[in-house]
């Protein structure tokens, strides 16, 4: 069997190897990058945020005909929706993607071997290779980056394979007349608007006591609000208890269960989506052969710096199970790539943005209303769009910011931006958290004039001189 050795050598080529990979290369490592999917990219690029944005702007574009009158635009209509086109366009985007990945990592002289891989030893993967012979690569240091796969429930019928992953709805090869998705999570809300938009009669059963359980309260009321009153085509049943999932037909699917009050209760519709979270994608990989125990979630333990209990293994993005999103996993691998390089040595918290795709859509980083109950000091101050020039011209008068800020040291806290644009506009706060900096210095900045960036100046404005 053929062995190659190399400096350093990634389990994965998505955002918690590639970057890392790309690092090491620069700085004159010898790397190689196993991965197995369709190319470079990882569940972000190929099953999860990419997919679903491509599908999200689709169907926000084809609201946007539904609000034309308002704008002074007359007869428009959408004569339907064209999903080989669809399709097409997400090949074409992904393809660009990849195609990028691959140009870089050749012209940093990467070595890209293509197989699935699990450990032999603590410095030997065993990569299985279709139609070729098992190949041993041997490195100094190791990047585990597996990913993450979609979690589930334990309950009758859950085992079925019929029923959808996000991975399966976003293959878009059926829009549903009707859609049940378990979970209410930021995958189960993105993928309810997108549907809804396609015409789709969404019900949404979930067992926390409100929608985006990880946000604010005030966002999550606020989403289920805009849902009701805007007739968005989105039902959702919260504090449920289901019981089972039962496929009758081809197009027809049964759920079971019993709401908040002990009644039970029947829904039928053509999919169930079920979209409870996502898990560290760890099985079967042999860790033990490395020296490494799982935790219990089949999480891989890490320090500050991803780096595992055995020195040489590091661990980046989601296998690790802290944070799951693809722009954590990138400053992640970053960092274990510094530390293995013996550049960085004192350990750097990371301030992480996260946006939801949602209509409106929401955007979040640091402290919330939450944290006023431990804080008792800091204070939550709210501005709305609809005082905001650019709001009003795109048409977004119900959409709102909102700060947490210590008025004693006048450091900010965190910010939350629920309305058009949110995802553009919470990194200037994100700035200002890693460097601990103020609300005064949001005031300082020059905001260009008319754009929803002045939403959050003048937030901050309002702040300081109501304080």
């Amino acid at each position: 069997m053929e062995k190659l050795h190399f400096d350093v050598a990634t389990l994965g080529g998505g955002p918690g190897a590639t970057p890392g990979a790309q690092l090491l290369a620069r700085a004159g490592k010898k790397v190689a990058i196993i991965e197995q999917g369709e190319g470079l990219g990882g569940t972000c690029l190929f099953e999860g945020c990419i997919p679903s944005k491509i599908f999200l702007e689709t169907a926000s574009r084809l609201h946007a005909l539904t609000q034309d009158a308002e704008f002074g635009i007359t007869g428009a209509q959408c004569e339907g929706i064209d999903l080989p086109r669809l399709r097409q366009r997400k090949a074409e985007i992904l393809a660009a993607r990849v195609q990028g990945a691959n140009q870089s990592c050749s012209h940093l002289g990467i070595t890209m071997i293509h197989g699935t891989a699990d450990f032999a030893s603590p410095h030997v993967l065993r990569v299985h290779r279709t139609g070729l012979e098992d190949l041993l690569v041997e490195a100094d240091f190791l990047l585990v980056s597996p990913g993450s796969t979609s979690s589930t429930l334990h309950i009758v019928g859950a085992e079925d394979p019929q029923i959808w992953t996000s991975a399966d709805a976003l293959r878009m090869d059926l829009i549903p007349s009707t859609l049940t998705i378990i979970g209410g999570g930021y995958i189960g809300c993105e993928l309810a608007t997108l549907f809804s938009r396609f015409g789709t009669k969404v019900h949404i059963l979930e067992a926390a006591p409100r929608l985006l359980l990880t946000e604010d309260p005030g966002i999550s009321q606020t989403l289920a609000q805009f849902w009701q009153q805007q007739n968005a085509g989105i039902a959702v049943d919260l504090n449920v208890d289901i019981q089972a999932i039962r496929h009758i037909s081809e197009d027809r699917w049964e759920l079971n269960y019993q709401d908040s009050e002990g009644n039970f209760h029947n829904l039928e519709s053509q999919r169930v989506l079920m979209a409870v979270g996502r898990k560290p994608n760890t099985s079967g990989l042999s860790f033990d052969k490395a020296g490494l125990s799982l935790g219990t979630h089949g999480e891989v333990p890490v320090n500050d710096f991803y780096q595992t209990q055995v020195p040489h293994i590091y661990a980046p993005g989601d296998a690790n199970g802290r944070i799951m999103l693809a722009h954590a996993a990138t400053r992640q691998a970053q960092l274990a790539a510094l530390h293995l390089l013996g550049r960085v040595t004192s350990p750097t918290p990371l301030v992480v943005p996260h946006v939801i795709f949602t209509a409106p859509e929401i955007a979040a980083v640091g402290a919330d209303s939450r944290s006023l109950t431990e804080h008792p000091q800091w204070r939550l101050v709210r501005w709305n769009y609809a005082q905001d020039a650019r709001a009003r011209i795109v048409g977004d008068l119900s959409g709102f910011a909102q700060l947490v800020w210590d008025p004693t040291s006048r450091e900010l806290k965190g910010l939350q931006v629920m309305g058009k644009g949110a995802g553009e506009m919470v990194e200037e706060a994100t700035y200002v958290l890693t460097h601990q900096g103020t609300v005064d210095s949001m005031v300082q900045t020059i905001h260009p004039h008319p754009t929803l960036n002045e939403v959050v100046s003048e937030l901050a404005g309002f702040t300081v001189a109501e304080a």
